[in-house]
């Protein structure tokens, strides 16, 4: 099992005010919260294939992620609160419990909180051997909730190829105690596109793109892909469902389930 970075490295870390981070689903200036709560899909597993039906349909999903073959597993960390302010509350990346790839420099990061919390919300991007992480950034508060985002082309920041990273998430619980933060993390890696993924890129439509990109194995691209089109398309129900199967298959379960939710007037 890989120790987290994030262990010894937040324990350690003076927080520093940076800029905001953009927190919500897609775009927070005019995200709605909760827009994106679904009906709860129906999931069943058939001869080792994920298939999902919403209420009044009975389509299955096409997406089904396959994991690399390749690598020590690199396990993925969940936060469970304790302290003033956010008692239970739940924080998870989305991210597979080992490392998960991306074809791209300038990935998106998911990450689900259950409620919010009034302490400050920090993330970062943590590269082994290094004394500072590639990048972090720091929000005064962690009032939002629900599956929320940063994409690092908004700060310029580059994954190099090759690469794993290690990123983390954390509710200050007390500033002048880091040993107190809820804390999670999941493991990230660029790795240059094959010429079997490159191809199927090349004629394919943006609704294709999360089947294909997990049926690659590159789980950080099946996630963006997938939920830019839940998010275009914020009363296809189909979509919402497929996304709620997706974080399923990864053991993301609360994600799941909270994607997977009705909300008003849906």
């Amino acid at each position: 099992m890989k120790r987290s970075r994030s262990q010894s490295w937040f324990l350690a870390a003076a927080i520093s005010v940076i800029a905001p981070a953009p927190l919500g689903f897609a775009d927070p200036t005019n995200q709605a919260p909760g827009a994106f709560l679904v009906e709860k899909p129906k999931v069943v597993e058939t001869n080792g294939q994920v298939q999902v039906a919403t209420p009044g349909s009975q389509a299955g999903t096409r997406i089904v992620y396959k994991p690399p073959l390749r690598g020590a597993p690199a396990v993925r960390i969940d936060g469970g609160s304790r302290g003033s302010g956010v008692s239970l509350t739940c924080l998870t990346v989305l991210a597979p419990d080992h490392t998960g790839l991306t074809i791209h420099d300038q990935p998106s990061l998911f990450w689900y909180q259950s409620a919010p919390a009034d302490v400050p919300f920090e993330l970062a991007v943590i590269e082994e051997g290094k004394p500072e992480p590639l990048f972090r950034l720091r929000h005064p508060d962690a009032r939002a909730s629900g599956i929320q985002h940063v994409n690092l082309a908004d700060y310029n920041v580059k994954l190099a190829t090759g690469v794993e990273y290690e990123w983390v998430v954390a509710l200050v619980v007390d500033p002048e105690s880091r040993s107190k933060d809820v804390i999670a993390s999941g493991f990230i890696k660029r790795v240059e596109p094959t010429a079997g993924l490159t191809a199927r890129l090349a004629h394919a439509n943006p609704r294709d793109l999360p089947a294909i990109y997990a049926d690659e194995g590159i789980w950080y691209d099946t996630v963006e892909s997938l939920f830019a089109l839940a998010d275009a398309r914020p009363r296809d129900q189909s979509l919402r469902a497929e996304s709620a199967a997706l974080l399923d298959q990864a053991g993301l379960a609360k994600a799941a389930a909270y994607a997977g939710r009705a909300r008003d007037g849906d």
